[in-house]
This record gives structure tokens, C-alpha cells and sequence, in this order.
């Protein structure tokens, strides 16, 4: 015979694991992945922090950005945007210059089945603009923001952080 005190246990682990199935996920941080992305004319190409360079408290974004015409363009503003519309400066940020690359490693690519010598990472993109690093606490890095970059000439372009993290 079963003894109701069992019964009655096995009824509350029976509901608190369906609880734990039902129960929505708690949106915390986001981790950023390579990702390249066309807005208003411009292509956006952003990685996070590959080389664990960023305060163990912070998310770390890597931004690239070139015009139609293929040159880089250094953003004039970068920010989160919250559903409220509240814009949430960076911690941390550095515009790095060309030749400044990190872990770009040879100049050599793999292309077509052959090896070859990539004259784009010999020579390097002509300017003194390479790419944008940006930190934020990870606390701020979820799902709800959008990543604001402002282009020199005023025009700003929304991404949704889901396009670039997960």
C-alpha cells in the first residue's frame, strides 16, 4: 500500500518539474557572433571579443564599417537603445587604426582549392581607419536593446542585438 505522504511528495516534484518546463527563460546576456549585415547602403560587420581582451565584466563588440563605395567608415556615435528610447554609451571604446588588426595572422588564403597570397591583408585597406572595439556591462547586453550606430554624416542605422548575439 502506498503511503499518501508519498503520494503527496511525488505530486509537488511532479509540478515543480513542470513548472521548470513551462517557466519562460530569463533573458540575460548575450554573447556576439560574426555577423555581417546591409542597412541603408552601408555593410556592418560585427564579431565579439575572440581574443578574451574585455573586462570579464563586460560584452565586447567588434564594429567594422565600409559605404557602397568599399571604404571604411569611422562611426561618429555608438550606442544600446532600450524600448524607451534611452541610449546607453559604451564603457569602453577604441577606433583602432590599419595595421592594427588583431590575430590577422598570414597574408595567405585558401581560395579555389589552391593556396594563394590574400594582397588584401598584405597591403591593408587604404585609410587610418580599421575598425571600432566597444564595450558594455553585460547586465545591459540582452535581447530587448538595439545596437545605434550614428554614420559621420548624422544618419543613424538600428540593429537588433539578436541580429549579432545569442
Amino acid at each position: 500500500m502506498v503511503k499518501p505522504s508519498h503520494v503527496f511528495g511525488s505530486a509537488i516534484v511532479a509540478l515543480s518539474i513542470a513548472a521548470t518546463l513551462t517557466a519562460k527563460p530569463v533573458a540575460g546576456p548575450l554573447t556576439p557572433y560574426h555577423a555581417t549585415t546591409q542597412r541603408s547602403g552601408y555593410t556592418i560587420e560585427t564579431v565579439g571579443d575572440t581574443l578574451g581582451q574585455a573586462s570579464p565584466q563586460n560584452t565586447r563588440v567588434i564594429i567594422r564599417i565600409s559605404g557602397a563605395d568599399k571604404k571604411l567608415i569611422k562611426p561618429s556615435g555608438i550606442a544600446l537603445v532600450d524600448k524607451s528610447g534611452n541610449a546607453i554609451k559604451p564603457v569602453f571604446r577604441e577606433d583602432r587604426k590599419v595595421g592594427h588588426e588583431e590575430n590577422t595572422g598570414l597574408p595567405v588564403n585558401m581560395a579555389n582549392g589552391g593556396v594563394g597570397v590574400d594582397l588584401n591583408k598584405l597591403l591593408g585597406p587604404h585609410g587610418n581607419y580599421a575598425y571600432t572595439k566597444v564595450d558594455w556591462p553585460k547586465s545591459v547586453f540582452t535581447s530587448d536593446k538595439n545596437l545605434q550606430i550614428t554614420m559621420p554624416n548624422g544618419q543613424a542605422v538600428l540593429l537588433p542585438l539578436t541580429s549579432m548575439a545569442k
